[in-house]
């Protein structure tokens, strides 16, 4: 039986969101045919673990296309993430952290939220506004980490 590791407790904050392309192809058709979303998700810390302060990036790709596979909108955006109080002893010597897989699931789904809404309201007066994105499982976007759970890498969040 393994042996249980001793908790920690690490504080997050959203440090910001930003589009890093938002374009989309306004039409009469568009109303008319049948769109399809395709969501993919990019998680990456941003540096090493400096004392016990790092940051996560979760991007946010959207391509919707046409039945006819024209794409209509192609959004890309950016959350990130600080995280507060990680001990040095969960730290690896090149300076990374094996961050729980319920931490990355809790950043994606606040990632993919967040570009939602930010999608709903920039594309205001426009077929985006009619078409929110999908509610998904945010841990199917997730890398699996060996299948350890929080309390065994001993990481938990506040």
């Amino acid at each position: 039986m393994m042996e249980k590791a001793d908790t920690v407790t690490v504080g997050i904050r959203y440090e910001g969101f930003k589009f890093l392309r938002f374009s989309f192809v306004e039409t009469d058709d568009i109303g008319k045919d049948a769109l399809s979303v395709q969501l993919t998700v990019d998680i990456n810390d941003s540096g090493p673990v400096r004392e016990g302060q790092s940051n996560i990036v979760v991007k946010v790709n959207v391509v919707i296309t046409t039945s006819t596979e024209e794409i209509v909108a192609n959004v890309e955006a950016a959350s990130v993430f600080g995280l507060d109080g990680i001990p040095s002893d969960k730290v690896h010597d090149n300076g990374g952290v094996k961050y729980p897989e319920s931490l990355l699931t809790t950043l994606v789904s606040l990632a993919i939220s967040t570009t939602r809404g930010a999608i709903l309201a920039k594309g205001a007066g426009s077929f985006l506004e009619k078409m929110p994105l999908p509610i998904v499982n945010p841990k199917g976007f997730v890398p699996a980490n060996d299948k350890q759970s929080s309390e065994e890498q001993g990481l938990t969040t506040e």
